[in-house]
């Protein structure tokens, strides 16, 4: 006996084995479901744990999950990317209409990885400030906390600045940046043209400064939200569980962090639910000296914020 639809015969026959298999199918990703929620927890449970739950050598588990970074890691090019003219121009119209910030773009800043294992080839460099192993990964968001760049292979001993002046919008500006666009720092960055930071010291300490230093710290924290962001999402940034004993190694943590910026974006693609935004602030270390013009730059800017600040109100101290 057969059943015809749209000129397709289909046996009635094998209609308990299509209701079986359809059981299958629910079964299999109802246990998918409860794979992926204890493979969410590998970084605290371990390798080992994965390898038994789907009977394969720890070794399999390991090169599965450094196969998947590196096709994640390939997305690079259409998700973190830079900004075109146009969408400069309207992330600058944004900055301007809410912050009264002329030619604002983006924040920068600077933050570190932990590392579970101390690295077996040159361990002091890779110890920070905070006395812990580490590398260092400096990140470029917009203002809707998307990343928009970002700069690896630096040890958690190089300071946000010396990154900085390594990374490609640092390198390369006339690529990245239109005439009188710049971003934001903190007190730990390379004041060029191109960054402006805080009022630090006692030149923080006169009335304007002040107030440009608090409208600017409010805009700026979106650089903040957008790590505490990343390793919400991604709790192996949290302590990274990759020994690094070699040149490879380091790559390998390279491109797990890069795969996790990636995803991040990916995320915010889809329009993904609001994470729990947990603020990590560094306590920034000593700059290099400001450029030539940087002073210039910061001028003008804050004089914008200081009209803007006083049209609205909010001017104090």
């Amino acid at each position: 006996m057969f059943f015809c639809y749209q000129s397709c015969f289909f046996p009635l026959a094998l209609l308990p084995l299509l209701w079986s298999l359809t059981w299958s199918l629910l079964f299999l990703f109802k246990l998918f479901f409860i794979v992926f929620s204890r493979f969410s927890r590998w970084v605290f449970s371990g390798v080992v744990e994965v390898a038994n739950l789907f009977h394969i050598s720890p070794g399999s588990v390991n090169n599965c999950t450094m196969r998947f970074v590196r096709a994640v890691k390939k997305l690079r090019k259409d998700y973190i990317v830079c900004p075109s003219p146009q969408t400069r121009q309207d992330l600058a119209d944004y900055a301007w209409q809410a912050f009264g910030f002329r030619g604002c773009i983006g924040s920068t800043d600077g933050s570190q990885v932990p590392l579970t294992y101390a690295p077996r080839t040159q361990p002091w460099t890779y110890w920070d400030r905070h006395d812990r192993y580490s590398i260092h990964v400096l990140l470029v968001c917009d203002h809707h906390r998307n990343i928009i760049s970002v700069t690896l292979g630096f040890t958690g001993a190089a300071g946000d600045a010396l990154v900085q002046d390594h990374a490609a919008w640092s390198q390369r500006p006339g690529e990245h940046f239109s005439f009188l666009e710049h971003l934001l720092g903190d007190k730990g960055m390379h004041y060029t043209v191109w960054v402006v930071g805080p009022y630090k010291g006692t030149e923080g300490e006169s009335k304007p400064n002040k107030n440009f230093n608090w409208l600017l710290a409010r805009f700026r924290v979106v650089s903040e939200h957008t790590f505490g962001m990343l390793k919400g999402r991604w709790a192996s940034l949290h302590e990274l569980r990759l020994p690094i004993g070699s040149e490879r190694d380091f790559l390998r943590a390279w491109d797990w962090v890069m795969a996790c910026c990636v995803l991040h974006n990916v995320c915010n693609s889809v329009t993904d639910g609001d994470m729990p935004v947990a603020i990590y602030t560094d306590a920034p270390v000593d700059p290099m000296p400001a450029d030539d013009g940087a002073d210039e730059s910061r001028t003008r800017f804050k004089r914008n914020a200081l009209t803007f600040i006083k049209t609205m109100g909010h001017y104090k101290y």
